[in-house]
């Protein structure tokens, strides 16, 4: 008896696809003795152990991946954990970085006015020098001719002293 297989949905597995063909071919033809043509003193008996065994299998090895899942999520959590701290840690070192360049910028501001008002104090000690450069010239030329005056008139000092006594 030949099955007819073009008519057999092939989405299960060789055994069903295998009675679904049967049974259309009794349909089509007529009540009979199904297995008046069939030597059945060849047939195995179906061994679905390697079924279990696999059924087995899957489920622990979806067994292991909720665990390495469980673990992956704690370390997550734990990586999420350490990346707040470190964030923390960074905002509180960057806020005192900017209190202390807001620290220096307000000691260099004095110190460059500290250096301001020293020039202009030196400026001024400039100018008075400045003046004062030209009377001690004009005292000293003073001084020098007086000197030079009483060198000269010196010898006719004498001569009118010794006069004079």
């Amino acid at each position: 008896m030949a099955i007819d297989l073009r008519q057999v949905e092939p989405l299960g597995s060789k055994s069903v696809l295998l009675e679904q063909a049967m049974r259309r071919s009794r349909a089509n033809n007529g009540p009979q003795d199904r297995y008046e043509d069939m030597d059945m003193s060849d047939m195995i008996t179906p061994d679905f152990e390697w079924l279990k065994e696999d059924k087995t299998a899957i489920e622990s090895l979806v067994k292991q991946m909720d665990a390495s899942i469980g673990q992956l999520a704690g370390q997550m959590r734990e990586l999420d954990d350490q990346g707040k701290k470190s964030r923390l840690a960074i905002e509180k070192e960057q806020q005192l970085l900017f209190k202390q360049i807001k620290t220096l910028n307000s000691l260099l501001k004095r110190q460059v006015d500290i250096f301001v008002s020293v020039e202009r104090q030196m400026a001024e000690v400039e100018l008075k020098q400045n003046n004062l450069i030209p009377q001690i010239g004009i005292g000293l030329i003073a001084g020098l001719m007086s000197a030079v005056t009483i060198l000269v008139t010196a010898p006719w000092l004498t001569v009118l002293m010794e006069n004079l006594r």
